[in-house]
């Protein structure tokens, strides 16, 4: 199920002061594992669907700015330039990808996609289908053995700036996800829940992205605010 719903987008000064105190004075932090961003990297376009219209093979597939706003992205499937971004929201009011000899026409209504084709041929991608596949074919790590977060690489389509996105299933059918950007987690961790008195986070250093652990004194899980979707 895909569903916005108003919730923080950004790791605030509420969330650090949180944290902060769960870390302060105790044990060193452990890291717990990890994976080479450009192993990230490497794995996104799997991560992404794949269509086909007007005779040429694209992917489609999200990506997120600086605000975690999202922008359905659409690019060529061989390697090569010519891809396409465009924020969600402006898509309701349509919008031209031109690929060499190729224009297409987007639009996005409740949720749904369409690209349609010089031929008057249309395809159809609701945007639920492309958040099920960054789940369901990114990077997996479980945090406590309780809560599982999808791991991919996010390269912001303005800016270009790189960092991840931390992607999770509630109990509500909702995804809730987090964008950090590597800048943000290159001197100090991001702790992203504590469970059973653990503290659990990111950390990027000398290429790689690092899971970390910290003990902490709480007991019960707990899940710092992220956008639903």
């Amino acid at each position: 199920m895909l569903a916005a719903a108003p919730a923080s987008a950004g790791w605030g000064r509420a969330e650090n002061s949180a944290a902060g105190a769960l870390v302060s004075g105790r044990a060193e932090v452990s890291v717990t594992g990890g994976v080479p961003l450009l192993d990230l990297l490497g794995a996104r376009d799997k991560a992404a669907l794949p269509v086909v219209i007007g005779g040429r093979a694209f992917l489609a597939s999200v990506v997120f700015d600086s605000n975690w706003d999202g922008w359905f992205t659409l690019k060529p499937a061989a390697p090569g330039f010519g891809a396409g971004a465009w924020k969600e929201t402006d898509l309701a009011l349509g919008a031209v990808y031109k690929f060499k000899d190729l224009e297409l026409r987007l639009k996005e209504t409740s949720g749904t996609v369409s690209i349609e084709a010089p031929d008057g041929k249309r395809v159809e991608i609701a945007v639920t289908g492309l958040f099920d596949r960054l789940y369901g074919n990114s990077l997996k790590v479980t945090f406590g053995g309780i809560v599982t977060y999808a791991v991919f690489r996010n390269l912001e389509p303005l800016s270009g700036s790189e960092g991840v996105v931390t992607l999770r299933t509630g109990s509500d059918g909702l995804y809730y996800y987090s964008v950090t950007q590597d800048k943000q987690i290159e001197d100090a961790p991001r702790w992203l829940l504590a469970v059973n008195g653990v503290l659990y986070g990111l950390r990027v250093e000398e290429g790689s992205l690092l899971f970390l652990s910290k003990p902490v004194e709480q007991a019960g899980p707990a899940l710092p605010g992220g956008r639903s979707r």
